[in-house]
């Protein structure tokens, strides 16, 4: 049926349309999210250059382990893990970070999480870029996150240019989207004609066969009234007749 296919083709617009005005938000809000990563991205890559510049640990390839909390530096590791946690343990805000020390030269916080907020503790060196760990109960393996989170640089530089390769590509598909028409536009825009044409010559017969439509008879309210009263006293005097004849047919005691 033509207003199926019609339907059909106003949804598809509709879906069309849809989709259009969401590549236009994302078109909007490209240069924001582009400066975001690309800003991003050369903080991280300033990080590393201050990395570069650390001594490296001939043992582990990685560089020489230096902590400093309230004050006090630490190179031993077991000694830095138990004053990173006595300083955790003495932070009693929620919710707030407070610097402990520094961190291979970043300065080091911690936050306490309220239930609200998911709860646990979260590191942050705070370098051009903040570089994030959640800690655990162990303070040996904390100090392992902490320099995993610090360390990899090179992998989060790896990410970002990843979103910002996405992000390109996106904004020039959604710019190839809106620019382009409805692909079944000109067919959506014959059959509403087609349809159009249709409903108009059905309404014109509909109208015609009404016009010439033989009138029926109408009877006011008072005639029927009339009639009704006419028949109730026809009804009521047939009973009278038949009595009548009865008594006409009976025989008389005189005779």
């Amino acid at each position: 049926m033509l207003d199926n296919e019609v339907k059909e083709l106003r949804v598809l617009s509709a879906e069309h349309n849809n989709t259009v005005y969401e590549m236009q938000d994302k078109i909007k809000e490209f240069p924001q999210h582009e400066a975001r990563l690309t800003k991003a991205a050369d903080n991280l890559k300033t990080d590393r250059e201050h990395l570069r510049k650390l001594p490296i640990d001939s043992e582990t390839g990685m560089p020489v382990f230096r902590i400093t909390i309230q004050g006090t530096e630490y190179t031993d590791r077991k000694e830095a893990a138990k004053a990173f946690e006595t300083a955790v343990l003495d932070v009693r805000q929620f919710d707030t970070a407070v610097k402990i020390g520094e961190f291979q030269g970043f300065p080091l916080s911690v936050t306490k999480n309220s239930p609200s907020m998911g709860g646990g503790v979260t590191a942050v060196m705070n370098g051009a870029y903040p570089h994030t760990a959640k800690l655990i109960q162990s303070f040996a393996h904390n100090l392992n996150r902490l320099e995993g989170a610090l360390y990899n640089v090179d992998g989060k530089i790896s990410d970002l240019n990843t979103k910002l390769t996405k992000l390109r590509v996106d904004y020039e598909e959604a710019q190839k989207i809106v620019s382009a028409p409805f692909p079944q536009a000109e067919e959506l825009e014959q059959k509403e004609e087609r349809l159009k044409t249709l409903t108009q010559k059905l309404n014109e017969a509909a109208a015609e066969a009404k016009k010439n439509a033989p009138k029926r008879e109408q009877t006011c309210y008072f005639e029927r009234a009339k009639l009704k009263k006419e028949a109730m006293r026809i009804a009521q005097k047939k009973p009278e007749k038949g009595k009548d004849k009865e008594q006409k047919k009976k025989p008389s005691i005189d005779n």
